[in-house]
């Protein structure tokens, strides 16, 4: 039902599981939630992601499209989802992201790595790691198509942008850039503007290092996390809420290589990381007024785990 698991989904419901397929002709697949065994999937149907190497999924608060993005061959596309059954239907909404940039092994041709929408759910934004860019577009949630409105070039060549979050007020923008191993913080309104680049490594870190995850705190905002593969660290940084600007206060092995995913669980105080490269998942403690982590020594075996979500009962 599924190959190369690379990014899973939980519907806002929580009766439905994504996963998207990252494959050569790839797929997202949907699965029904057992509610009395949660471990428990049943298949429900696979549909096309409408390209190559999907790698990202997101949806709308309702729950009623899976955004996905294409690494292999720079596309994004909308997938309507039957919120009765869970059904996933033909693509409503498309777009073939165009060019390269300077790495000459990564950036040959456009790569989207994330696509999600902001908080009004009128616009969305992807990131393209191949042409150093972040796309953007109108959506419209009456038939699901997208519609590309501007495009804000990355800050600097080859950062490679992978993932993006807003903040909680949608003021700021931050990019985390797999290649260079820096976070990007924008404004967001009225136009993306650069406020600040740092450093996801410590200043004497010379190593090879991708940067790979980065999330906010769910219920502190001043709070930002993410995930460095070579270093094998989650960096972690205050946030200035009225400005923007990030302060690093933290780096913590994550007993493990290539932590390519973690999630923090709803309620803020626990925060998972999966180690793609040594199979495993390993639990933190989050400290509620500081942020920062704590190893609790709980880890788990796992092959090549490389998405991690919290269901909620």
């Amino acid at each position: 039902a599924t190959t190369n698991p690379s990014y899973i989904l939980i519907h806002p419901s929580h009766k439905y599981l994504y996963s998207a397929n990252e494959q050569d002709n790839g797929t997202v697949t949907a699965f029904q939630i057992d509610s009395t065994k949660p471990g428990r999937l049943t298949l429900i149907n696979q549909q096309s992601s409408r390209g190559s190497g999907p790698c990202y999924l997101s949806t709308n608060k309702a729950g009623e499209y899976v955004f996905v993005a294409n690494y292999n061959n720079g596309t994004v596309a909308v997938l309507p989802i039957d919120i009765n059954n869970g059904t996933i239907k033909q693509f409503t909404g498309f777009d073939q992201q165009t060019g390269s940039s300077i790495d000459p092994i990564r950036q040959t041709s456009a790569h989207a790595h994330c696509i999600l929408l902001d908080k009004n759910e009128e616009y969305a934004l992807s990131a393209d790691l191949g042409s150093d860019e972040i796309y953007h577009y109108r959506f419209f949630s009456n038939n699901g198509s997208l519609l590309r409105t501007s495009i804000t070039k990355a800050a600097k060549l080859g950062d490679g942008p992978r993932h993006l979050i807003f903040n909680s007020n949608q003021k700021f923008v931050y990019l985390m850039n797999e290649l260079k191993s820096t976070i990007t913080v924008y404004n967001y309104f009225p136009i993306m503007q650069t406020i600040q680049i740092i450093s996801t490594l410590p200043e004497n870190f010379t190593l090879p290092n991708t940067g790979a995850e980065i999330l906010f705190h769910p219920t502190m905002d001043k709070y930002l996390y993410a995930s460095n593969r070579g270093h094998d660290s989650i960096a972690v940084f205050s946030v200035d809420t009225n400005t923007g600007y990030l302060s690093l206060i933290q780096h913590i092995n994550v007993q493990g290589h290539t932590p390519r995913n973690f999630n923090i669980s709803p309620n803020g105080k626990f925060l998972i990381v999966a180690n793609q490269d040594s199979n495993n998942l390993v639990l933190f403690t989050i400290d509620q007024i500081t942020g920062k982590l704590t190893a609790t020594g709980s880890t788990v075996p796992i092959s090549k785990p490389t998405c991690v979500k919290y269901l909620e009962q």
